[in-house]
């Protein structure tokens, strides 16, 4: 166990250093933006480009002085010749495997990794060429690593947000592991601290006997995962599940920092084992009569999960981000303090099925519980855990992929929106590899009835062309049928009215649709023609305008993957806690005189009684909070399916779990 938290430990603060790394080149170079009265050191026009699914931003840069250090950005060594090309490693890779894509970026020079992100990243930096044109949005900025507009998005590096969602998929599961390994035989080792206790040994040397042995067992563990980890590191490429690539060394502490949590989890497994071997030292000691109530379970156990429950009703009564913000920290909070207030839900449960029961095996099962809540529950902890994320993370996942399925295409034509310093084009030579293109100037009225038209600069003669049908009545309006595909093709909610084509009237504000017959190539050749225009333009297809699953959905995936493994790692522990245990209780039993029929049943009623308990308050507490995450945004729909799922799932888990006690009672008996 020692060994799996050792790796697991490492590499999740391995993924959040990567991530606190990734913020830093993110923030440097971002722009600082020249005040009123300050010389500019550069001036920045940000576009953006689209291969597949992926849109990445196409940086234009007009230096003032060449020889200025602090209009150069991050990654780049030397200015490529005007109208030249530097791009990220990401970039370059693809463009080698794609020759399509290449031919956007002709003789591009690649930024050095301080420039991006990651080694998957697409970004592209061009050197505004001789006589170029930049667009309306173009900034004077005074240097990078400030305040102002960001180069790219960051939102999968909010590493507050992300060190607050491995804290719940990834901290409190290894708690619970290491509880649960520090627990295995803790009962017989209790046994043999009572003889010690018995020949006079002061509690102080005890204590220490428990670290010593615990440290003989955890401290190889944390070696070995250590090792493991140190191996396994180089070899990474990409973070599993997530599939995000690693720089190399990404991953790779500081001495320090390893030094740290290794101490970290040292001091965590000694303590652990002292208050397992304390808690059963109380639990085994020679009394005259077993007590109701023992061992003592304080009430601030509950705590953590009323203040979680607390943040998810003061969540529900705000808006926006500190919304959400509220009820990710609920969520964190109520799968923490679940499993503490387990014990305390456990005895009250017990206390009442052994008042009530008829059954000698049913009072006897609630009695175990009842004095004993934490060996029943301890390990089915990270059931309980997973039972409250499950449903909220389901929920959000059908949100991120809810996604309006794209229009059907047009079977004969397609379009893309040009926009930027429309101004300044040449469009016979942005053109020129594309004689059945057709530009076509759009501007926006109203119509007699006060309705938005689209005024589309074509004419009738080019849409026929492009539709494959006549588009046109005798008076020069379109018809009811080509308007329609027309709409279609240009993505216009309005309808669409042809006028006369007027190009000597465009600005930077101004938009262009390009026309042609629909072909696998023309976006292609659209594409590279005006990222090599000298004017800077946009290029906006339907993949633009199509909405793509959320990066953060695979983040998501990965930790539901390691909460799980953890989870169910520490029901096999918990097993093995239970096996032991079981095998002295059934001979206890024997020895009273009960067959191994009935020890059989009060077993199986004492673990069904200690998973319902568990279970039962597991998916009250994720019903809860998937309801308040649903609350958020009326997007996101209750998991109803999930839930009933995860119970059919969760009553599977029970009829294994029973499978495995009376396996336990035969090899015990």
């Amino acid at each position: 166990m020692a060994a799996v938290a050792a790796a697991t430990a490492l590499f999740t603060v391995g993924v959040v250093h990567m991530l606190a790394a990734e913020s830093a080149r993110f923030q440097a170079r971002t722009l600082t933006l020249a005040t009123p009265g300050e010389p500019a050191v550069l001036r920045v026009d940000q576009r953006t480009d689209t291969w597949g699914p992926d849109q990445y931003p196409v940086v234009w840069l007009d230096p003032v002085s060449l020889d200025s250090p602090a209009a150069m950005p991050p990654g780049m060594t030397t200015w490529p010749e005007p109208g030249g090309w530097a791009i990220s490693p990401g970039l370059a890779d693809l463009a080698e495997k794609h020759p399509a894509l290449a031919m956007r970026f002709p003789d591009a020079s690649v930024l050095g990794d301080e420039g991006v992100l990651n080694p998957g990243e697409l970004l592209a930096y061009r050197h505004m060429p001789t006589g170029g044109t930049m667009g309306v949005d173009t900034v004077d900025v005074a240097g990078f690593g400030g305040p102002g507009p960001s180069i790219g998005e960051g939102t999968e590096i909010d590493v507050p947000a992300m060190a607050l969602a491995l804290t719940g998929f990834v901290v409190v599961p290894l708690i619970v592991l290491a509880a649960a390994g520090t627990a295995v035989s803790a009962p017989l080792r209790a046994q043999r601290l009572a003889l010690l206790r018995a020949v006079g040994v002061a509690t102080k040397r005890r204590r220490r006997l428990i670290v010593l042995e615990s440290a003989a067992a955890f401290l190889p563990g944390l070696a070995a995962g250590t090792l493991l980890w140190m191996v396994c590191r180089p070899l990474m490429g990409h973070i599993p599940v997530v599939n995000r690539p690693v720089a190399e060394g990404a991953l790779r502490l500081p001495l320090w920092a390893v030094v740290l949590l290794l101490l970290v989890l040292t001091i965590a497994f000694g303590r652990l084992a002292v208050v397992v071997e304390r808690r059963g030292e109380e639990r085994h000691q020679a009394t005259p009569r077993p007590r109701a109530g023992r061992p003592r379970l304080p009430a601030l156990r509950s705590a953590p999960a009323a203040a979680a429950v607390l943040l998810l009703v003061v969540a529900t009564f705000s808006a926006g981000d500190s919304a959400s913000t509220t009820t990710l920290a609920g969520v964190v909070l109520l799968a923490a303090g679940v499993p503490l207030v387990l014990p305390l839900i456990g005895r009250i449960v017990g206390a009442r099925m052994a008042t009530r029961a008829r059954s000698p095996e049913d009072v006897l099962a609630g009695r175990r519980l009842q004095y004993d809540p934490r060996s029943a529950v301890r390990p089915l902890y990270g059931i309980a855990a997973l039972l409250v994320i499950t449903p909220v993370v389901a929920a959000w996942i059908s949100a991120a992929r809810d996604l309006d399925p794209p229009t059907p295409p047009d079977v004969s034509a397609e379009a893309v929106l040009l926009r930027g310093a429309l101004g300044d084009v040449d469009f016979e030579l942005l053109l020129r590899d594309l004689p059945d293109a057709v530009a076509a100037p759009v501007s926006q009225s109203t119509s007699q009835g006060n309705a938005p038209v689209m005024e589309l600069g074509a004419t009738c003669t080019d849409i026929s062309r492009l539709l494959n049908t006549r588009a046109c009545a005798p008076d020069g309006t379109l018809e009811a049928t080509a308007e329609d595909r027309l709409a279609g093709v240009v993505r216009s909610p309005m309808e669409v009215e042809l006028v006369r084509p007027e190009f000597d009237r465009l600005t930077s504000e101004s938009q262009v649709i390009i026309l042609a017959p629909r072909s696998t190539q023309f976006e292609m050749d659209i594409r590279a023609a005006a990222l090599g225009n000298p004017a800077a333009l946009n290029v906006i297809s339907a993949a633009d305008l199509t909405l793509q699953e959320s990066d953060l959905v695979s983040w998501i995936f990965g930790g539901i993957t390691v909460l799980s493994s953890l989870t169910f790692l520490s029901l096999a522990v918990g097993m093995v806690d239970r096996t032991a245990t079981g095998r002295r209780g059934a001979r206890l039993l024997t020895a009273l005189g009960l067959t191994h029929h009935r020890i059989r049943g009060i077993n199986v009623r004492e673990f069904l009684l200690g998973y319902t308990v568990v279970a039962g308050t597991g998916l009250v507490a994720g019903i809860i909070a998937s309801l308040s995450w649903s609350n958020l945004d009326p997007s996101i729909a209750f998991p109803l399916s999930t839930i009933l799922v995860t119970c059919a799932l969760a009553a599977l888990l029970a009829g294994a779990g029973i499978v495995g006690v009376r396996v336990m009672t035969r090899t015990s008996s």
